[in-house]
């Protein structure tokens, strides 16, 4: 399994999230040297991060700024920018290197990471995790306890230790105008007391 990602302010008080330790769950890191496909490179996600979210401005990591801070990226500066990856943690759930000249997941590679989940999960305690797509959510939804039914009939789940909510894949057709709303509810719920787990609603 990957590492994840753990900004320095974690869960901190003074973090851009007031405490919230919230988790960013997305989907998976890809390669496009063959010899790599499923392989767990360590550091991998540090360096993805450092990369492609502090270094850089890719999509994915500029949407997903963009929609808890429910902001425009342009209005921030690269240091409060920092200051937000500092106060998140990131992990991909799949556990192993995709084939980036096809850019899916097989089904094995997604069930593959169920069990590394729950590491990083008990490592990070979250409260509140925010899961990056529709696929995703699909994989994931049958490993919450006490999940019943479709899990389209979710948006957030509460396994009685965290609140879970999805929003679309953010490197998709994104709009963080739609989404934000669904990710400070999602905050404003992780603060609220746990209640029995197994508890799910929609918007």
């Amino acid at each position: 399994m990957f590492e994840p990602w753990r900004g320095a302010k974690f869960g901190a008080d003074e973090s851009m999230l007031a405490g919230t330790r919230f988790l960013i769950l997305g989907e998976s890191h890809y390669t496009t040297e063959p010899a790599k496909i499923g392989t767990t490179p360590p550091g991998f996600t540090r360096w993805v991060v450092e990369e492609f979210a502090l270094a850089k401005r890719h999509r994915f990591f500029t949407n997903l700024l963009q929609v808890v801070l429910n902001c425009k990226r342009d209005s921030l500066s690269q240091e409060e920018a920092a200051s937000f990856w500092n106060s998140v943690a990131f992990y991909n759930y799949v556990p192993v290197l995709v084939d980036g000249r096809h850019r899916r997941p097989t089904d094995d590679m997604f069930r593959a990471g169920a069990e590394p989940l729950q590491t990083v999960l008990k490592a990070l305690e979250p409260s509140a995790v925010l899961v990056c797509g529709d696929r995703l959510w699909r994989w994931l939804a049958p490993t919450l306890d006490g999940m019943k039914g479709d899990p389209w009939d979710y948006a957030y789940f509460d396994d009685g230790q965290r609140i879970f909510g999805r929003i679309h894949h953010p490197s998709m057709a994104f709009s963080s105008d739609r989404w934000a709303p669904r990710v400070h509810r999602l905050i404003e719920l992780s603060a609220l007391p746990r209640q029995q787990g197994g508890i799910g609603w929609n918007d």
